[in-house]
């Protein structure tokens, strides 16, 4: 008589998965840290590698120019918003294909040289908010030194002189010029027309009067209008200031060709390291396996 066996009542207990992981993790760790100074050689080979690597680039030249991007102000002094508040403004100045052929016949290279070499960036420390303008470098690389300078010189150039930067300052600026130069051209005329009274009244003798005191009043005239003008020409040459110096964008750094590497010597040695640092970890795990296989054959 056959005796049948309940699956339900048997004792084994197979491992649970999770158990099993802990297993083989702990194996692995335990591994590696018996076999620790394989991923330190690793890395350190790795860093060396990737610091030879960068040092063996090809040289290429960078010139950096950086452009202040301007504040329009109302008449009352609020700060406008516009694009010279948007830093994006001149990565998209720069990098339209028409700024590109401009700029490329002014400094005597080819579109195809300059396109993928231009790069611009926000200064550290100056962000556009609260209504703070940043500075934005304008970057461009290339093996002609001089020429590479030039073109960062000229990008920046046609930033500051971009309608979309630089429109309403012009506009604002030229009506306060012409104000200035009327009011001085007022001034002038006022000068010479109190002198032409001050002159009469000293004559004395050939004045009624009835003249010199028409004399007096036209010339207390004289002074009132010129005290009125000087003050509206210090206002107006004192606002004509700001909008140069404040509300126009400006180069604040013109470009000057440096020699770098093409190649990032930072991204280099990190990304040499990391695969120093995985291979190190890949032969610390099969060391003693190939130990044991190298025995058994010898």
């Amino acid at each position: 008589m056959s005796t049948r066996i309940d699956p339900s009542r048997t004792t084994t207990r197979l491992p649970a998965p999770e158990e099993e992981r802990e297993v083989d993790l702990g194996r692995y760790w335990r591994t590696l840290s018996t076999h620790w100074w394989l991923p330190a050689a690793g890395l350190a080979a790795g860093i060396v590698i990737g610091y030879l690597i960068s040092l063996g680039g090809p040289q290429v030249y960078k010139g950096r120019a950086v452009v202040y991007l301007g504040q329009p102000l109302s008449q009352g002094g609020v700060q406008v918003q516009s694009q010279a508040t948007n830093p994006s403004t001149v990565r998209q100045i720069v990098t339209s294909e028409a700024t590109i052929q401009a700029v490329a016949r002014k400094v005597g290279l080819r579109p195809g040289q300059l396109r993928g070499r231009i790069s611009t960036q926000a200064v550290t420390g100056n962000i556009s908010r609260l209504g703070q303008n940043p500075l934005v470098a304008i970057t461009v690389t290339g093996h002609l030194r001089g020429k590479v300078a030039a073109a960062a010189n000229q990008f920046a150039l046609t930033v500051v002189n971009s309608p979309a930067l630089a429109g309403y300052s012009k506009t604002k600026i030229g009506n306060l010029q012409l104000q200035v130069d009327s009011e001085k051209s007022a001034l002038t005329q006022l000068d010479k027309s109190i002198k032409a009274q001050q002159a009469a009244l000293g004559s004395g003798s050939s004045l009624s009067t009835t003249d010199r005191l028409i004399a007096l009043g036209q010339l207390n005239g004289f002074l009132q209008q010129r005290l009125t003008i000087v003050d509206q020409l210090t206002s107006n040459q004192q606002q004509l200031a700001l909008a140069k110096d404040v509300e126009a964008p400006l180069i604040t750094s013109r470009a000057v060709a440096t020699k770098t590497t093409a190649r990032s010597r930072r991204n280099t040695v990190l990304v040499s390291a990391l695969i120093g640092l995985l291979l190190g970890i890949a032969a610390a795990l099969v060391y003693d396996p190939v130990v044991r296989a190298v025995r058994r054959s010898t």
